[in-house]
């Protein structure tokens, strides 16, 4: 038998190359046809009222965490699928503090931006929306611009930099692949694959299997598990990764921003040094011996010495949980090199602040700020997108409110800040802000007071979603005679998904029982326009009857019964109008049907006497 020929060999070769490879495209197809959760897109499609919008994708921070049942995800912020024509379209990139924590939703600064933004373009459609995603770090953003500027976005905000070393893939975290950019990023490129992720998943599934598990690992926090070589020492090679591995990631988007035509603002951050002393660590001597003069300095008087000294002592923290001043160094850079806005948040905290050294009054614990913390990074991008001029949209600058007015529109309630508390509870209870020895388990060991505690307990810890347990609070509220606090619930509802329409009608029923029926037209109108229902109309017909508008009444009856022609108030509301408006016969054709379905319905019987149906 004859040798095969030089063709036939280089036939066979390719024939055996393209083999794997024609199997992993298969097994790719087949994956993504059959394995849904697989798709980790970065926004996710959704239809509301008939009108197609994107979200920031549910599942986009399994990218992140692999292994983690639960990772971080991005607020719910809808934009439209087709960009209008007419339309400033703004999208924020960051970590914890972007996406608002601990604050539901409504406490991030980019819908107190997205706020005063309106208020200034009133001819445009403003979205800002808000992928900001605890736990992350440049190499996230890296990750998600090309996904932006495929959005066609005016302009790109970033507030970022607090988590460079311990965020996921970052030089000191328990979630890398190792110190290499191109490693990283080709990591990320390949898990766009359903194949990678699958053996991804896998692999991490195994691991979980056979590694032993530390005794409290059920109760350690998720800002506790994420970090690996705990100490970072200033000026140290870990150190110096973390540095550029911002500079080179955060220039590289920056770069893409700038090649695509995008406006980019990147802000300066700022951390609480005066009342957060260094955390623990047995490395931490020289820090906390700075943060203890700077306290000295301070009960002096000495304000130019006490804030060179918060800030040497920030700096000198080896746990790297708040940015070192360098990393600010790193941003004015990367900004002025990629012809960026750089918006001097860090500074305004500063100046606002006792001895130019923020602490509680404007942050939760180390670098989350309050609701007035939050307010001031919104009003920082605001002027700094004023100071662009709108980037060429007209605007309308007397409309603008204060920022003190913005603040108080976030709609965060009480049970809001219990939410929070319990967060920043869990968080602060453990390492590092203790040592471990006294680290507590704060959600298995507190005892809540109350359904609004016990509620607020279960969101913190996942067990609950946000929107429910605040439905189920103002539903209590209601239910014990407290319509005011539940309206209150029902405006932050409303503030966090405005084209859901129950959260109106609901709002309504607690004007109503609040009798202000004025705000409750308003409230119904809206649901009406979202999404016509029975009781919409219903409502609206009470309010006629009541202010004595008997054809509008009629109207508006006669719809919520055609709607549902099973509610016997619907149809002794419509008799009322029509009998005291003189139509005797329709008003007692609509008491007989009433009667038909509930002949006890409270007002029916004496009415029908009247009507002359019955005999008194």
């Amino acid at each position: 038998m004859s040798p095969p020929s030089p063709r036939r060999r280089r036939l066979f070769l390719a024939i055996t190359l393209a083999l794997p490879f024609g199997f992993f495209a298969v097994l790719e197809g087949l994956l993504r046809l059959a394995w849904p959760a697989g798709d980790l897109r970065v926004f996710d499609p959704v239809v509301v009222n008939g009108t197609r919008y994107l979200v920031p994708g549910r599942r986009i921070a399994h990218r992140y965490f692999a292994g983690e049942e639960m990772p971080p995800v991005p607020p719910v912020d809808l934009f439209a699928a087709e960009k209008p024509a007419r339309s400033m379209r703004i999208f924020v990139l960051g970590e914890s503090t972007a996406a608002g924590f601990p604050y539901p939703p409504n406490g991030t600064f980019s819908r107190l931006l997205r706020d005063a933004l309106r208020d200034a373009l009133p001819q445009d459609s403003v979205e800002v929306v808000n992928l900001g995603i605890a736990a992350t770090n440049s190499y996230t953003m890296l990750d998600l611009v090309d996904d932006v500027i495929a959005q066609r976005p005016d302009a790109v905000l970033i507030y970022a930099g607090h988590n460079e070393y311990y965020g996921a893939l970052g030089i000191g975290s328990s979630i890398g692949i190792g110190s290499s950019r191109p490693l990283v990023r080709a990591y990320l490129a390949a898990e766009r694959l359903r194949t990678v992720l699958l053996l991804r998943e896998g692999i991490s599934a195994l691991a979980r299997r056979v590694r032993r598990a530390p005794t409290d690992e059920t109760t350690a926090s998720f800002m506790e598990s994420i970090a690996r070589d705990q100490q970072i020492e200033l000026g140290g090679s870990a150190y110096r990764v973390g540095l550029q591995q911002l500079g080179e990631n955060l220039g590289f988007v920056l770069h893409k921003l700038h090649d695509a035509r995008v406006p980019a603002f990147v802000a300066s951050i700022a951390s609480n040094v005066r009342d957060q002393p260094p955390f623990t660590s047995p490395d931490n001597d020289a820090a906390r011996a700075a943060f203890d003069s700077a306290g000295r300095a301070l009960a002096r008087a000495d304000s130019v010495e006490a804030h060179r000294l918060f800030v040497r002592a920030r700096d000198l923290d080896v746990i790297r949980f708040r940015a070192p001043s360098a990393v600010n160094d790193v941003i004015q850079t990367a900004a002025a090199a990629s012809g960026a806005r750089y918006v001097p948040v860090a500074e305004r905290f500063d100046s606002l602040s006792p001895a130019r050294a923020p602490g509680h009054e404007l942050f939760l614990e180390h670098v989350h700020p309050t609701r007035h913390g939050y307010a001031l990074i919104a009003a920082s991008f605001f002027t700094a997108l004023r100071d662009a001029r709108f980037l060429g949209h007209s605007a309308s600058e007397g409309r603008v409110g204060s920022w003190a007015d913005y603040e108080s529109r976030m709609e965060l309630t009480p049970f809001d800040d219990r939410i929070a508390a319990h967060m920043v509870r869990t968080v602060t209870t453990r390492w590092p802000f203790v040592s471990r020895n006294r680290a507590l388990d704060y959600r298995g060991t507190y005892r809540p007071v109350g359904v609004a505690d016990s509620l607020a307990l279960l969101v913190s810890r996942g067990g609950m979603g946000w929107a429910e347990a605040k439905a189920r609070v103002a539903a209590d509220a209601m239910a014990h005679g407290h319509p005011d606090s539940a309206l209150a619930e029902y405006r932050g509802l409303i503030r966090d998904r405005p084209l859901a329409e129950p959260a109106y009608r609901l709002a309504a029923r607690a004007a109503l029982a609040l009798h202000r029926p004025d705000e409750a037209v308003a409230y119904l109108e809206c649901a009406r326009a979202l999404a016509p229902s029975a009781e919409s109309y219903r409502l609206l017909g009470a309010i006629a009857l009541e202010r004595r508008d008997f054809p509008k009444a009629i109207t508006l009856l006669d719809s919520a019964v055609l709607l549902d022609p099973t509610v016997a108030a619907s149809l002794y509301q419509l008799s009322l109008a029509f009998g005291l408006s003189g139509n005797a016969l329709p008003a007692r054709a609509a008491a007989a049907r009433a009667a038909q379905l509930d002949p006890r319905y409270p007002g029916l019987a004496p009415w029908m006497t009247a009507l002359g149906m019955t005999k008194p």
